[in-house]
């Protein structure tokens, strides 16, 4: 069962426990120092939390906590309304992975997808670091096609829609990809579902099952496979090389 720390109002967190039951663990924080505590001192995968909690909205808190665990995964569960539009705005610009609106889409299936594809999206700080650290320097429409099929995994994307995405031709983007050593976009797509749910899998309570209903793969059996064809590996394997760590580097390797 994953981690989540929260710093919520009383309403939001009871919405929150019962989406999360049975798949989350909550460490439930009073102040935002109790949160940077708790992700601190435990393996906390995930922090949900109201940042208008204390009044003003803190976004240099939320800044300063992605930078100390940048593997965080971190949702914003917040009241809106037309007055803190621009707020939203600028959470997306420090780091939030997933956003909850109370009221709006806080039932418990909808938040528990919103956590899951927000944990996947966490990913992409090691994904980051993994692409600025390739000799020679990868163009900025490759960079950006890897991270396009990571961040959406779960939208199952084609190679046209996301060509598309990055406002290129498909032929252009098979080029790049090419010339840097990396899967066609229709395998990158691949690869980039697959390293979510090697991610997902690093949460030993995790199935295989599990994580293909998740990732949207047809079935369990579907996803086992695309994993052997992939990478000579099952999911219990997959997790026990490294997870994320490891398939990110077979494809760094040339997939």
């Amino acid at each position: 069962m994953g981690l989540a720390a929260t710093l919520l109002p009383p309403l939001q967190l009871e919405r929150l426990r019962g989406a999360a039951r049975g798949r989350y663990t909550l460490e439930e924080c009073d102040d935002w120092d109790g949160l940077v505590r708790a992700c601190a001192g435990r393996p906390v995968q995930l922090a949900v939390v109201d940042f208008y909690v204390g009044g003003s909205p803190s976004f240099e808190r939320l800044r300063v906590l992605k930078r100390r665990f940048p593997t965080l995964a971190l949702v914003a569960y917040v009241a809106t309304s037309a007055e803190r539009a621009r707020d939203l705005f600028d959470a997306g610009r420090v780091g939030v992975d997933g956003l909850v609106l109370a009221g709006v889409d806080d039932d418990a299936a909808t938040m528990l997808a919103t956590l899951e594809r927000a944990e996947a999206r966490g990913l992409t700080s090691r994904l980051r670091a993994a692409l600025g650290a390739r000799r020679p320097p990868l163009q900025p429409l490759v960079r950006d096609a890897v991270l396009a099929a990571v961040v959406r995994a779960h939208e199952r994307l084609t190679p046209a829609s996301l060509a598309a995405l990055l406002a290129v031709p498909t032929r252009v983007l098979s080029r790049r990809l090419a010339e840097a050593g990396l899967p066609a976009p229709a395998k990158l797509l691949t690869w980039g579902r697959l390293l979510v749910a090697a991610r997902l899998l690093e949460d030993g309570s995790r199935s295989a099952d599990g994580v293909a209903r998740v990732l949207a793969f047809p079935s369990g059996s579907a996803f086992r496979n695309t994993s052997q064809r992939y990478l000579a590996a099952t999911p219990g394997e997959i997790r026990a090389r490294g997870g994320a760590r490891w398939v990110l580097q077979r494809l760094m390797n040339g997939g």
